[in-house]
């Protein structure tokens, strides 16, 4: 049954637009749900339920809000007669997929994350009121009641900020970044629920499917990580993931590559003064909301979706915040070519004194976390090592790290060969086996077409290269095929 809590949370995918009622067919249809008229009444079976005291003769106000892709969200105002009437919740329901026998798990994991925040952080979120995670109440669906926080998405309201209110959400930003910074642990890893369902532990990380010694480890057996041990490891073991998981001979050779660049990120001193903290992951105006006062000031009231939220490299964390003195409109906009011009002069003296605003408060010192180059690569190993090499955006972001970090240590990586046919075939071959992937076979047939292309232009080195790539297509020939991402 529902549980009271007496800690704070943040919500997650759905609660960035919790101010935003939303009514469509779309959810029913994509997630199968029940219609909204046939739910909205368990909706009000489960209040009653919840807050005892309501009169029969007051209703609570149900409102749909929108959901994200592993939440849905409705709002719920309670009647005077609660007692309760000033105050407004969101009630999240995960979606049917994620209803299975893991969903305890998962929505403990939540919790805790959210628990831990509010206790070690001073960073606003939303208060966690009743949560059950068992499928016995009106809703038939683990559930979690929590604060409607205040305010406006800043994605929304940004734009219409005067000057002065911009630089205080500068300020407020750093200010965020510096209590994430505060918050360190000796090893990487993810917040998640201790067996007593209210306390919290960070436990390392693990490849899924896990490995037997992957089960929950006692941290107090722990040792200090290095970021070099934490990537290394990480690249080591997510091959012997795959391979439980597609039972296939698929060699992923880009993750040697990639160990090679953590090796020699770590021999440049790139990780010298790195250590683990606290890191959103997905810390954007989208997932922040502002409240404006009647004195025009501005101030942060909520931070949402924490669900992601890990402790890594504090250069995880430090992707920096050009849309604070750079706005633009174009929600299309590289995100990438965003962060490579991110250092640059703003055009406009009022932008200017934005950019300022938010440096001096973060610090010189972490300044190169935020704008050095080999700093964003680093970003993208972790994010590699993170999520492995399990889908086409993974491949095409670990061929511009190795790309580009080639270019800028040359003398490091030397005369290797470049990113051609031959590991796009072999990416390919990995992708359409594992995931099915319809690119990847459009890919491999690029290739084919290729191979045709070069013999027609008597190109003997192209023809060479490219026959190699369409011969690791064929299965019989994968096995043998030793071609990858090198560095």
């Amino acid at each position: 049954m529902s549980s009271p809590e007496s800690n704070k949370s943040t919500a997650s995918d759905s609660t960035n637009s919790s101010c935003i009622s939303y009514v469509s067919e779309t959810s029913t249809i994509e997630y199968q749900h029940e219609t909204w008229n046939i739910y909205v009444s368990r909706v009000h079976e489960l209040c009653r339920q919840l807050w005892p005291t309501a009169s029969k003769d007051e209703e609570f106000v149900i409102e749909k809000l929108r959901g994200g892709s592993s939440h849905r969200a409705i709002g719920i105002k309670p009647p005077s007669s609660t007692g309760d009437s000033h105050d407004r919740y969101v009630l999240r329901i995960p979606r049917f997929q994620f209803r299975t026998e893991t969903a305890h798990a998962r929505q403990a994991r939540e919790m805790a994350i959210v628990r831990y925040v509010r206790q070690h952080t001073s960073i606003p979120t939303a208060k966690i009121v009743f949560s059950d995670s068992t499928i016995k109440n009106p809703l038939e669906d683990p559930y979690v009641v929590q604060s409607r926080i205040p305010g406006q998405d800043l994605l929304a309201v940004y734009p219409t900020l005067t000057h002065q209110q911009k630089l205080a959400i500068a300020e407020q930003w750093g200010q965020m970044l510096l209590s994430e910074f505060a918050i360190r642990n000796d090893f990487a890893g993810i917040v998640d629920a201790s067996t007593d369902g209210i306390g919290a532990y960070i436990r390392p990380f693990v490849v899924y499917p896990p490995e037997p010694e992957d089960e929950p480890q006692d941290v107090g057996l722990l040792s200090k990580q290095s970021v070099l041990g934490l990537l290394t490891s990480q690249f080591e073991r997510w091959p012997a993931a795959d391979q439980r998981a597609y039972s296939n001979d698929v060699k992923m050779l880009g993750y040697e590559a990639l160990t090679t660049v953590a090796q020699q990120m770590d021999a440049v001193g790139l990780f010298k003064d790195v250590y683990f903290c606290l890191c959103h992951l997905d810390l954007a105006p989208r997932n922040v909301m502002v409240e404006i006062k009647p004195d025009n000031s501005v101030r942060i009231s909520g931070v949402l979706d924490w669900d992601s939220a890990v402790f890594g490299p504090n250069f995880t964390t430090c992707e920096p915040p050009s849309w604070i003195w750079a706005w633009s409109e174009d929600e299309d906009e590289d995100e990438e070519y965003e962060e490579i011009h991110a250092n640059d002069t703003p055009a406009t003296p009022e932008n200017q004194e934005l950019k300022h605003k938010f440096e001096e408060v973060v610090g010189k010192d972490m300044l190169k976390f935020f704008y050095a180059p080999q700093y964003r690569l680093a970003r993208s190993l972790f994010n590699v090592a993170l999520h492995g090499l399990r889908s086409s955006e993974a491949f095409k972001l670990t061929e511009r790290v190795l790309k580009d970090w080639e270019e800028m240590h040359p003398r490091l990586t030397g005369s290797s060969p470049p990113l051609g046919p031959v590991h796009e075939a072999t990416q390919s071959r990995q992708l359409a086996s594992m995931n099915q992937d319809l690119a990847g076979i459009e890919d491999i047939q690029e290739a084919i077409r290729l191979v045709e292309a070069a013999k027609m232009n008597q190109d003997p080195a192209g023809i060479e290269d490219i026959q190699e790539a369409t011969r690791s297509v064929e299965p019989a020939s994968i096995s043998q095929h030793s071609a990858g991402i090198e560095v």
